[in-house]
């Protein structure tokens, strides 16, 4: 089985999270793609939040453990790691180990192009349908509903803190 890592990012802010239709998945999902050579996890998360989204991005995770060794550079981990099966034209049928990653916006003040939408807990909690670039409504899959509602709770939490 072929398999490639990738990043994703929930975006998080004002307690919603960023999504845009993908063309050639067909769904509404955050932004992410391939980690490319030399490239860390992080390093990702970061480029396609600029390339994706045209913005910088702090991540921000629950974990607070900082390993100290001067030979060492620590990155901080995941929310979780999916595998998840893709099919595609090119490639086949293949899967991506996606490191999945929580993070805000560095600055308050920014424009998303008209492509991105800012969904909330509610609507993600009601499994709200929204409409596609092409006229249709759809939801985003279960596993952006879950993992959006988990970062936007996580962040409330560690504002709160």
């Amino acid at each position: 089985m072929i398999r490639h890592f990738t990043s994703t990012v929930f975006v998080v802010q004002k307690n919603k999270i960023a999504l845009h239709w993908h063309e050639k998945v067909k769904y509404w999902l955050p932004p992410g793609g391939h980690v490319e050579p030399n490239e860390d996890p992080i390093q990702t998360a970061f480029r396609e939040c600029k390339e994706e989204m045209g913005i910088e991005i702090t991540i921000f995770s629950k974990s607070k453990y900082i390993f100290t060794d001067n030979g060492l550079k620590n990155i901080s981990p995941p929310e979780t790691i999916l595998i998840e099966a893709v099919s595609d034209e090119e490639i086949g049928d293949h899967e991506h180990i996606d490191f999945i990653y929580f993070g805000y916006p560095k600055s308050k003040t920014f424009t998303l192009d008209s492509k991105w939408i800012w969904v909330d807990k509610d609507s993600l909690i009601k499994n709200q349908r929204f409409k596609t670039l092409h006229g249709t409504y759809e939801s985003p899959p279960k596993d952006v509903i879950e993992i959006g509602i988990n970062a936007i709770n996580s962040l409330k939490s560690l504002q709160d803190t």
